[in-house]
């Protein structure tokens, strides 16, 4: 059964960071259409094979020349959509060479609107974080803890609200 923390943890209000060399007049797609992803980008690891979570599992705590590469071509993926959830990325710290890899991707994606929650603050040695990416002007973000065992890490979600010229 979950439990809630021993110490209580609020929901919080929080702001977005602003890239403003990617600002647009409204955010969306001349189609009104919005497009989502929801990507665990796993500190920028590449797994392609169940044996890599074994074989590689020491790139979740040691830097790696292969992981600026997987971070540029998930970049160009995210091109494509309005509004990406990121998980297991990192804030900035020796296992990611001290890129917060939201930011980053924010930058690669052309993102004007980035939030990184950071859930777990292992100082420089990791920064685990969920991120969130947008083209629209998220006017409201919340974090929200969610219960779990006193001996594990936090886990946290993100809600965000934000108004568009779109009326449905």
């Amino acid at each position: 059964m979950l439990r809630r923390w021993s110490s209580e943890r609020a929901v919080s209000l929080c702001k977005a960071q602003v890239n403003p060399h990617f600002l647009s007049s409204d955010g969306l797609p001349a189609d009104g259409r919005l497009r989502l992803l929801s990507f665990n980008i796993q500190v920028g690891i590449s797994t392609a094979r169940y044996r890599h979570y074994l074989t590689r599992s020491w790139q979740h705590l040691l830097p790696h020349g292969g992981r600026a590469l997987n971070l540029q071509r998930i970049g160009a993926l995210l091109d494509g959509y309005d509004l990406v959830a990121l998980q297991e990325a990192d804030g900035g710290s020796l296992r990611s060479g001290y890129v917060n890899q939201v930011e980053h991707l924010a930058r690669l994606g052309n993102f004007p609107y980035w939030y990184q929650q950071l859930n777990r603050n292992l100082g420089r040695f990791a920064q685990h974080s969920n991120g969130l990416l947008s083209r629209l002007n998220p006017n409201h973000l919340e974090d929200h803890p969610l219960p779990g065992r006193p001996d594990a890490a936090p886990s946290s979600c993100v809600s965000a609200r934000a108004r568009t010229r779109w009326w449905w």
